[in-house]
């Protein structure tokens, strides 16, 4: 994987904002289990701009999606609904081998990177549900680079750099 991606998620929230971080993960058949790359969406701000008319002067496309980041297109999360939001990964480059499974983790930004913190979330206590299903296919789009063989093993977990790794925990959904 090569580039940047994308969380295609239906959330629905308890409260009129919330922010979500979405953490991609490999789990290696060795049972350890490294970190790939993050990416964060205030919900309220979930449009997506159209054109080129955006901070970075080109349309969203699927694997880079673009918040429209204008003020006017900032809505509160609806009551009792989901609503899909689309949540950009920056740029990664990992190669997944045979045997790996790719983990998804979904959760409140802060405390996941060892020296920086978001400074303006929102306050108090969100219930936050994913929706999976086909009327609401929540999805995790990556840039695949096809036509590579990997001919090597896994590196040992400390090689890597910026991507930490840990024995793998399965996480029980709340």
């Amino acid at each position: 994987m090569v580039g940047a991606g994308a969380a295609h998620v239906w959330v629905r929230s308890s409260t009129p904002d919330v922010d979500l971080q979405v953490t991609v993960s490999e789990v290696r058949p060795d049972g350890m289990e490294t970190f790939v790359q993050n990416g964060w969406m205030r919900a309220s701000e979930r449009k997506l701009a159209r054109g080129a008319n955006d901070l970075f002067k080109q349309p969203s496309t699927l694997l880079e999606p673009i918040p429209s980041e204008l003020a006017a297109d900032v809505r509160p999360m609806p009551k009792h609904r989901f609503v899909e939001v689309v949540i950009p990964l920056y740029y990664e480059g990992h190669v997944y081998r045979a045997g790996s499974r790719i983990r998804l983790t979904i959760s409140a930004p802060n405390g996941t990177q060892p020296i920086w913190a978001f400074n303006h979330t929102p306050k108090g206590t969100a219930k936050v549900s994913i929706a999976f299903s086909r009327t609401m296919p929540s999805s995790l789009i990556l840039p695949v680079v096809p036509g590579v063989n990997v001919t090597t093993g896994p590196p040992p977990c400390t090689s890597l750099r910026n991507e930490p790794c840990r024995t793998y925990v399965p996480l029980v959904n709340r």
